[in-house]
C-alpha cells in the first residue's frame, strides 16, 4: 500500500534527521559548557579591571505605544553604573501617551537637531533634551518601523559605540560594564549581545529588579525555559566559533563605524538577525579580522507575552523573520567563503531553527495516519520518545547551566519547578509552537514589516503577576 510505504520511508528520515539534531545538541551542550565555565571564572576578574578602563556608549531606545512602560524604563537606564554613555530615546510615530508622558517626566524641551544623517530615516519632527538629565535626548519622528527608528538613534549618537535596548526591558546596573568588555579586549569586535530574561513574575521597583521569581502563570514559565535553551545552550556555542547568527534586538552592542558601514539596520521582519548575518558577509569577503560575541553576564530583563494570542503573534513574526533572514543571504549557505557561518550554523539555522517544525509538524500528521489505520510500530514511538528527551535534555542542561553559573532563581523550589516544566513542555506547549513557527510560511509575503507588539503592563505590576 502506497500510504504505508510513505508512512515508512517518512519514520526512517524522521529517525535520522532526529539522530542528527540529538548529535548537534549535544555538541552545543559540551561547548557551552566548557565555554560558561571558562567565562564564569574570570567573570569578577573582568568586572573589576573593566570599571577602570571602558569607552563611552550611546543607549538607544526605540518605542512605539509604550506608555505603560516606557518611563521605568528610561529611569532605569539612566540609573546605569557606567562611566560615560548618553540615552537618546526614539520616539517612532507613537499614538498613545509615550511622547507626552516622557516630556512631562523628564522635564524635555525642544532643542534644534544636530544629526549627521549618514543613514536615511523618516522626518525627525522635533528633539528634545532635559532639564534634568544632561545625556538624555527624545528623538520624536514619523513612524518608519523600529529598523528606521534604531537608524535615526545612530546618526544622532555621538559616541563609537552604541547600544540597541528595546522600550520593554530593564538592564542589570553593571550590564554595560559586562557587554563593554569584549570589546576592551579585543579591538576587532563589531557586536557583542546581551542574555535576556523573563521579567514576568520578578519584583520590581523604580526600574530594578528587586527579587527574581519564577512567573506564576505557566504560559510565562514556558518561555523562561525557551530563553534559557536560546541564551545558556544556542548562542554560547556558536559564539565559540565567531558564528553566532543573532543578537537580540532587546539587548546589543554596536560598533556604530562597523554598521554604518554595512548601511544600518534594514527595514526587515527580523532586522536584529539580518544586520549580524550582513557584519559576517561583509567581514568574510574582506578578509578583515572581526569578532561577534555574547555576554552571558550582561543581563537585560524584558515582558513577554502572557497571553496565547500575544505569543502567537510573537512567534510566528520571529519565525519569519529568520526565514526572510536566511533568504536574504541564502548564497552564504554552505560556502566556504564564509567560514564556520556559511558551513556550519547557517545550514544548522536553515535545517533545523526554520525547517525543524515544518518536519516535526509532517511527523505528527504521519503519526496519526499510522495510528488510523493500525500500522502503529515500536519505531515511531521510539522516534516520538526521541524527540521528546532530546527536548527535555536540552532543557535541563540550559536549567543546570543556569544554577551552576549565574543563580538569578535561587530557592530549589523554583528550580524543581522548572524541571518539572520542561518535561510538561514536551507534550504540550512544543506542538503548539510548533504549529505556530509551521504557520509563518503562510502568507509569508503578506507579513507584517512594521512594528511587533504585545499588550504591556507597568513594571511595578509585575509583583502581581
Amino acid at each position: 500500500m502506497l500510504l504505508e510505504k510513505i508512512i515508512y520511508y517518512y519514520s526512517v528520515f524522521i529517525l535520522g534527521y532526529s539522530i542528527t539534531v540529538t548529535a548537534l545538541y549535544l555538541i552545543l551542550i559540551v561547548v557551552s559548557w566548557r565555554r560558561l565555565r571558562e567565562f564564569v571564572g574570570i567573570i569578577q576578574a573582568n568586572i573589576t579591571s573593566v570599571s577602570h578602563y571602558t569607552k563611552p556608549i550611546s543607549i538607544v531606545v526605540p518605542a512605539y505605544n509604550e506608555d505603560q512602560i516606557i518611563v521605568d524604563c528610561v529611569q532605569s537606564f539612566l540609573q546605569l553604573d557606567y562611566p560615560e554613555f548618553e540615552v537618546i530615546v526614539v520616539n517612532d510615530g507613537s499614538t498613545d501617551q509615550t511622547l507626552t508622558k516622557l516630556i512631562q517626566s523628564f522635564d524635555l524641551y525642544p532643542v534644534e537637531l544636530n544629526s549627521d544623517q549618514k543613514i536615511e530615516t523618516a522626518h525627525i519632527k522635533q528633539a528634545y533634551k532635559s532639564n534634568t538629565y544632561a545625556d538624555l535626548i527624545l528623538l520624536d519622528k514619523e513612524n518608519g518601523g523600529k529598523a528606521d527608528a534604531l537608524n535615526a538613534g545612530i546618526n544622532t549618537s555621538v559616541y563609537p559605540l552604541f547600544c540597541a535596548i528595546d522600550a520593554d526591558c530593564i538592564i542589570e546596573k553593571d550590564a554595560l560594564l559586562r557587554i563593554v568588555s569584549p570589546f576592551l579586549k579585543h579591538e576587532e569586535t563589531v557586536a557583542v549581545g546581551g542574555m535576556v530574561r523573563i521579567a514576568n513574575g520578578s519584583e520590581i521597583k523604580n526600574g530594578q529588579i528587586v527579587q527574581t521569581k519564577i512567573p506564576k502563570k505557566m504560559i510565562e514559565r514556558f518561555q523562561v525555559i525557551e530563553y534559557f535553551r536560546a541564551f545558556l545552550t544556542s548562542r554560547i556555542g556558536w559564539q565559540q566559533y565567531n558564528a553566532l547568527m543573532i543578537i537580540s534586538g532587546a539587548f546589543g552592542l554596536f560598533k556604530k563605524a562597523a554598521v554604518i558601514e554595512v548601511g544600518g539596520f534594514e527595514k526587515t521582519i527580523g532586522e536584529d538577525m539580518e544586520l549580524i548575518l550582513r557584519l559576517h558577509k561583509k567581514f568574510r569577503q574582506t578578509g578583515e579580522t572581526y569578532h561577534i560575541d555574547f555576554a552571558s553576564d550582561a543581563v537585560c530583563w524584558t515582558q513577554a507575552p502572557d497571553s496565547y494570542k500575544g505569543l502567537e503573534s510573537q512567534r510566528i513574526r520571529w519565525h519569519r523573520g529568520l526565514f526572510d533572514s536566511l533568504n536574504r543571504h541564502k548564497e552564504m549557505i554552505g560556502r566556504p567563503k564564509y567560514g564556520v557561518v556559511g558551513l556550519a550554523s547557517m545550514p544548522y539555522f536553515f535545517l533545523v531553527e526554520l525547517l525543524g517544525p515544518v518536519i516535526e509538524m509532517i511527523g505528527y500528521i504521519v503519526m496519526a495516519f499510522a495510528i488510523y489505520l493500525g500500522i502503529f510500530s515500536s519505531s515511531v514511538i521510539f522516534i516520538f520518545l526521541l524527540t521528546c528527551l532530546m527536548g527535555i535534555l536540552f532543557s535541563y542542561s540550559a536549567i543546570l547551566f543556569e544554577e551552576i553559573s549565574y543563580k538569578r532563581y535561587g530557592s530549589l523550589k523554583d528550580i524543581l519547578v522548572l524541571f518539572a516544566v520542561s518535561i510538561l513542555e514536551q507534550f504540550y506547549y512544543r506542538q503548539l509552537t510548533v504549529w505556530w513557527r509551521v504557520k509563518a510560511f503562510f502568507n509569508y509575503n503578506k507579513g507584517s514589516k512594521k512594528w511587533g507588539t504585545i499588550e504591556r503592563k507597568n513594571f511595578d505590576s509585575e509583583k502581581k503577576m
